[in-house]
């Protein structure tokens, strides 16, 4: 271990970056008490906690935590840090925790957060019952009222690649060799002009009914041209499973199989 790099009291920025051959600790940081940014990428040996983080509880505003295998911890350690605004714990799988036990009141500042896929609601994420998802798409749905940046613009149309886990008992095995469309089992977060929405998709772009989660905006609004425009395209996907909110059951996508084939 090297602590002498870790003794720099007027420090504010600190990138560490592969470097295998590094080994410290998250600890190691008490001594860099002005510190606002710190980096931490790819770094095999690095060990600690998050909760080692809260000494920097008053200066800390940027965290990426990224690739970093043996750092533990629980995403709500870093709740209440008060200047905290950018969060990135991405591909750090001993991180837990659950996205939606973060209130109002949680990450004050925070603009941009990117989760793992062992925190439920990061990247990845894979839920074991299709009934679970409304209720987590309402929370999803209230950070982003709170925050709209707090993810990654370019993730959010395919929600960060969530989907029903393959241990579900409400999946089923489908055969895609004569023609049958793939099940919708994804999903995907819709957006036309203001409204946001979310749906079961299939992975050839399939989709079930708009599950929304704002209400239609008023035909006298300035913007509902833009609205019905940008609606159009969502709704053209609407097609093998019109009229279906959720995957349907096994017995009525081989209905719908057959219909497909004629």
């Amino acid at each position: 271990r090297y602590p002498v790099f870790f003794r720099f009291p007027l420090l504010e920025k600190l990138i560490i970056s592969d470097c295998p051959y590094l080994k410290w600790d998250l600890e190691m940081l008490q001594g860099l008490p002005s510190l606002k940014e710190l980096g931490c990428n790819r770094n095999s040996r690095l060990t600690g906690n998050l909760r080692s983080l809260r000494v920097l509880g008053h200066t800390l505003e940027k965290l990426e935590v990224n690739s970093c295998k043996q750092i533990e911890g629980n995403l709500m350690d870093l709740a209440d840090l008060p200047h905290l605004k950018e969060l990135d714990l991405d591909h750090t799988p001993a991180i837990t925790g659950d996205i939606r036990d973060i209130g109002e009141d949680d990450f004050p500042v925070l603009e941009s957060l990117g989760l793992p896929r062992s925190v439920y609601g990061g990247m990845y994420c894979e839920f074991q019952l299709i009934s679970e998802v409304p209720s987590f798409m309402q929370a999803i749905h209230l950070l982003l009222q709170r925050t709209p940046t707090l993810f990654r613009e370019i993730w959010l149309p395919g929600a960060f690649a969530w989907s029903l886990s393959g241990q579900s008992p409400d999946r089923y095995e489908y055969d895609n060799i004569y023609g049958c469309p793939y099940p919708p089992f994804s999903l995907q977060i819709v957006q036309a002009e203001s409204r946001r929405g979310w749906s079961w998709c299939s992975n050839d772009g399939d989709s079930c009914e708009i599950n929304w989660l704002d209400p239609e905006p008023s035909r006298d609004s300035s913007g509902y041209e833009d609205y019905v425009e940008e609606l159009q395209p969502i709704e053209r996907n609407i097609d093998i499973y019109k009229g279906h909110h959720q995957p349907p059951s096994e017995e009525v996508y081989n209905r719908l199989c057959e219909e497909c084939m004629g």
